[in-house]
C-alpha cells in the first residue's frame, strides 16, 4: 500500500501542477474581458482578439472570433479542464489516505464521474446546433464518457468497500 500512496502522491501533485495554470488562465481571461486592463486587443478589424501576457506586449492567447459564444466556450473549456484536473487530484488524494474506503472518497468519485458524464453534453449539443468542429467534440465527449464510466465503477466499488468496512467495524 506504500507504493500506491507514493504513486498517488506524485499524481496528486502533477494534477495540481496542471490544474492551477488552467484555472489561472481561465480567471485571467475573464478579468481581461470584463475589466479594461489593457491586456485585450482586437485585431483583424475587430473580428479576432489577442490576450497579452500580464504587463507585457507578448501574445498569450489568440481568438479566432470576437463573438460571445466563442469567448464563453473558450473560457469554459479552459476552466473546466482546470476543474477536471483539480478533481482528478482529489481522486488521488483518496488513495493517499490511511483508510481507503471513506464517505469522502465515494463523494469525490461521484462528483468526478458526474462531471465527466454531464459537462461535455451541452458543448456537444451546442456544436451540433452550430455545426462546427463536431468531430472533435464527439471524440472528447466519448473520452470523457469512458473516464466517467471507470470513475463510476470505482465509486460503486468504493461504496461497497465502505459498506463492508462499516459492517466489519460494527462487528468488532
Amino acid at each position: 500500500m506504500k507504493e500506491v500512496r507514493l504513486v498517488a502522491s506524485c499524481l496528486f501533485y502533477l494534477s495540481r501542477v496542471i490544474a492551477i495554470p488552467y484555472l489561472a488562465t481561465s480567471a485571467y481571461c475573464i478579468i481581461s474581458f470584463v475589466f479594461p486592463i489593457g491586456s485585450l486587443q482586437l485585431v483583424d478589424e475587430g473580428k479576432k482578439f489577442v490576450i497579452m501576457y500580464p504587463f507585457t506586449n507578448r501574445r498569450f492567447l489568440l481568438g479566432d472570433d470576437y463573438a460571445f459564444y466563442y469567448i464563453f466556450e473558450m473560457i469554459a473549456f479552459i476552466g473546466l479542464y482546470g476543474l477536471f484536473f483539480w478533481l482528478l487530484g482529489n481522486i488521488f488524494t483518496t488513495f493517499r489516505e490511511k483508510k481507503l474506503f471513506t464517505v469522502k472518497g465515494v463523494k469525490r468519485l461521484r462528483i468526478f464521474y458526474l462531471l465527466n458524464f454531464i459537462v461535455p453534453l451541452p458543448f456537444l449539443i451546442g456544436h451540433i446546433v452550430s455545426s462546427y468542429e463536431v468531430e472533435i467534440l464527439v471524440t472528447l465527449t466519448a473520452l470523457h464518457f469512458v473516464v466517467g464510466i471507470f470513475a463510476y465503477f470505482m465509486a460503486v466499488i468504493f461504496k461497497q468497500g465502505l459498506n463492508l468496512q462499516t459492517e466489519q467495524d460494527l462487528y468488532i
